[in-house]
């Protein structure tokens, strides 16, 4: 038997990335490409534990990213351990606005919420594990993840996550950031809507990273959330022409089918602030998007529409250069077909959040001001 050897090597990803035979049904037959003295070597990983419903954990695949340097053990070809190596270059980051960690309050969790804000693109099982079963290690550490902001500066408005143009026939999934074989190769360089707010979670109801994780399907989150004991769930909600017929408050956490989004309350006009995760078009026409403030609207001119612009124009500057504010049509965003959609709202109190500052009873403009620190809005 082979003696365990220790080696730095560069990760180079999966061996065929994106053929249709190298999917997860196969993934014990899967190769990984690992440049070794300059050398490409061709190694198997180590699954890690096996659980009790028979799938892995995966820590050495959950761990590597491409084209970074790590500390790699190697016996009988197959690689055992691995850590990544501290990168040369500096990272220099400032969030416009910031939370704590840990600091289990309303205006807390939407101020958290708004850190990866106009620095975090959309990746399909971005913050989801590498077999797509939970929360990334990226979703489970406190503060914005390195990774997120150096992929959003190393790319443009041309930035699609999976198809140019949203056109299938151009698509090129050995080129491309979604998980076509089912396991998320790409997840932390970005994040998806319930990666996203599973992180925003994380980081305000816990104070120490590699915890478990809230990264929860988008469609069952707002339901399994209050099934935790965090809050109130609903379906009671339905949209009119002013945008909703409830009102949404600060805070609220809503999941329809296919997608989950936070609001930051409604509008007198009845159009709702919200911030998501989302491939947005950008002004090139590229559905690329990611972490930012939206609206909820009939049309440019609701009063979320307007606020949403402002402030991604002003606190966002490099993202409103490369992406429109998105428009979400309330006929979409408030629908609650299915037995798992609807919304979550946090007790206010000890099993939940508490609220200080009383956001739960503010608008938008109020929220957004509190948020960016220019008061409560009101004047």
């Amino acid at each position: 038997m082979n003696d365990p050897i220790t080696v730095k090597a560069i990760y180079k990803g999966v061996k065929n990335y994106g053929s249709e035979d190298v999917t997860m049904d196969n993934v014990e037959c899967f190769q990984y490409r690992f440049l070794i003295e300059g050398e490409e070597t061709l190694l198997r990983i180590d699954p890690g534990e096996r659980n009790a419903d028979g799938s892995y954990e995966y820590p050495i695949q959950n761990c590597l990213k491409e084209q970074r340097l790590f500390e790699i053990t190697i016996k009988n070809d197959t690689v055992v351990s691995a850590s990544e190596l501290p990168a040369e270059e500096e990272f220099d980051f400032q969030a416009a606005v910031s939370g704590t960690p840990g600091e289990r309050s309303l205006g807390n969790f939407l101020k958290t919420a708004m850190e990866p804000v106009g620095t975090t693109l959309y990746i399909y099982g971005g913050g989801w594990n590498w077999q797509d079963l939970g929360a990334s290690n990226q979703a489970r550490t406190l503060k914005v993840s390195p990774e997120w902001v150096k992929f959003f500066r190393r790319q443009d408005e041309n930035f699609t996550y999976k198809s140019k143009d949203g056109d299938e026939s151009k698509a090129n999934p050995a080129a491309s950031y979604y998980p076509y074989g089912g396991y998320n190769e790409y997840n932390y360089l970005g994040l998806d809507c319930s990666g996203y707010l599973g992180w925003a979670i994380y980081n305000t109801l816990e104070t120490q990273s590699g915890k478990k994780g809230y990264v929860i399907r988008a469609t069952r989150m707002a339901k399994t959330l209050s099934e935790m004991g965090l809050g109130d769930w609903t379906q009671e909600l339905a949209a009119s022409s002013g945008g909703s017929g409830v009102l949404v408050k600060p805070g609220d956490i809503v999941s329809i089918s296919g997608h989950v989004w936070l609001s930051l309350g409604t509008c007198s006009d009845g159009s709702v602030v919200i911030l998501h995760s989302t491939p947005a078009f950008s002004r090139t026409g590229q559905p690329g998007g990611g972490v930012e403030l939206s609206a909820i609207g009939l049309s440019m001119d609701c009063e979320a529409y307007r606020l949403a612009d402002r402030y991604m124009a002003e606190y966002y500057p490099e993202w409103y250069r490369r992406y429109l504010v998105k428009l979400a049509d309330p006929e979409l965003y408030f629908s609650c077909s299915g037995d798992s959609v609807g919304r979550f709202t946090w007790h206010i109190g000890a099993d939940g959040l508490s609220d200080p500052e009383h956001i739960s009873d503010m608008k938008p403009a109020q929220v957004l001001a509190f948020l960016v620190g220019q008061g409560d809005g009101s004047k």
